[in-house]
């Protein structure tokens, strides 16, 4: 009896030590767990910023890492978007599509915030593929699905980019509507934000003016050019917030678009398709003009920057117009029309019956005192 009240007298003793270390086992899951998670937002927020500053090659690494180091990671999913997104950057488009397409099948239902972003980021490069209707289902399946957007991207850049496409389609009913729709979301979320980060602003105008020129042809010219006159102005506002890293590829997107343009119309062999295509380029290049700084403004070096290529562009392409003009051949009938030995205007002996019945006027009896055309 003595050992059996011994026994049960253990019980209690043992049932606590046990309960202790299930306690104490606990909490050192959670410690880790805590720990962990604190890990996994530290190398997640390091990558996103790394991608921020515009050192791609850096940023999608350390995304790769981050995948390589938490494979279960609530994380996991954005840190591939996170890839595709700077392999886009670097313009290996074929690759940021084939993650941004894998991300959304996989996110579609149970995380449609990431399905959504997926699908916008897949519009850039299809775009810069020359796939414009995949580049717009994308735009419009984002479109449709919004509310798990950004403000930014819901209200501001897909509508934007959406008026670039339809401007390039020649839609223009649409085209206006969807830039009005940008307008007013851009300035609600400014307002929304109140102290507004230059960086979101930057990159969110970058995006807004962005028009692909890597598939641009002779038969894509125009089609390019009326994008860009949709949208250019964000390009000039991207520059104009003067961010560091946003407002510089800004500059450098809007230079290359621009010099790409020129170095097309330079190669044309056809003299009149060279005019009409250098004459769109100036009608580009007068748009954006209009939003140079007034003389006395404070001017960033970006602006300057920008606006100097603008103007030395437009300079190259009005002389290059006006060069082919003075080379451009006539026709024998032109050149009779327009020589200087032209042949004089003979008068006829005897009018058309239809001329006889017109109306001769008599010039006007011309007073050296007073001026003819009062």
């Amino acid at each position: 009896m003595k050992l059996k009240s011994f026994t049960l007298g253990l019980l209690p003793f043992s049932f606590l030590a046990a309960s202790c270390a299930h306690i104490s086992t606990q909490r050192e899951v959670g410690v880790t767990q805590n720990m962990q998670a604190h890990e996994e937002e530290n190398q997640i927020n390091n990558a996103e910023r790394l991608l921020a500053l515009g050192r791609f090659e850096e940023a999608r690494s350390a995304f790769i890492n981050f995948q390589n180091n938490f494979p279960q990671s609530r994380y996991f999913q954005s840190s591939r978007l996170g890839e595709a997104q700077a392999f886009e950057y670097l313009e290996n488009w074929d690759m940021a599509i084939k993650i941004d397409r894998d991300v959304y099948l996989k996110t579609n239902k149970l995380q449609p915030e990431i399905a959504a972003l997926a699908s916008y980021r897949m519009s850039f490069a299809y775009e810069a593929t020359g796939d414009d209707m995949k580049a717009l289902a994308c735009l419009l399946d984002a479109n449709s699905n919004g509310k798990y957007l950004p403000p930014e991207i819901s209200k501001a850049e897909i509508p934007a980019r959406l008026a670039a496409y339809y401007g390039r389609m020649g839609r223009d009913q649409e085209a206006t509507k969807y830039l009005n729709e940008a307008e007013k979301g851009i300035d609600q979320v400014r307002t929304e934000k109140h102290e507004v980060d230059t960086v979101w602003l930057a990159k969110t105008y970058l995006q807004m003016g962005t028009v692909s020129t890597n598939q641009l042809s002779a038969d894509t010219f125009d089609s390019v050019i009326e994008s860009q006159k949709m949208v250019q102005v964000y390009l000039i506002k991207a520059i104009q917030v003067n961010d560091a890293t946003w407002s510089l590829r800004a500059v450098d997107q809007a230079k290359k678009t621009y010099q790409n343009l020129y170095t097309l119309v330079e190669s044309q062999s056809d003299r009149q398709t060279q005019a009409d295509m250098g004459g769109s380029l100036i009608d580009l290049i007068d748009q954006a003009e209009l939003f140079k700084p007034l003389s006395g403004q404070k001017v960033s070096e970006k602006e300057k920057d920008f606006f100097a290529f603008a103007k030395s562009v437009k300079t190259k392409t009005e002389n290059l117009l006006y060069q082919s003009t003075a080379t451009m051949s006539l026709t024998e009938e032109s050149q009779k029309l327009n020589g200087l030995k032209r042949a004089g205007r003979v008068k006829a002996e005897k009018l058309l019956p239809e001329e006889q019945t017109l109306p001769i006027k008599t010039p006007p009896k011309i007073v050296p005192t007073e001026d003819p055309n009062l």
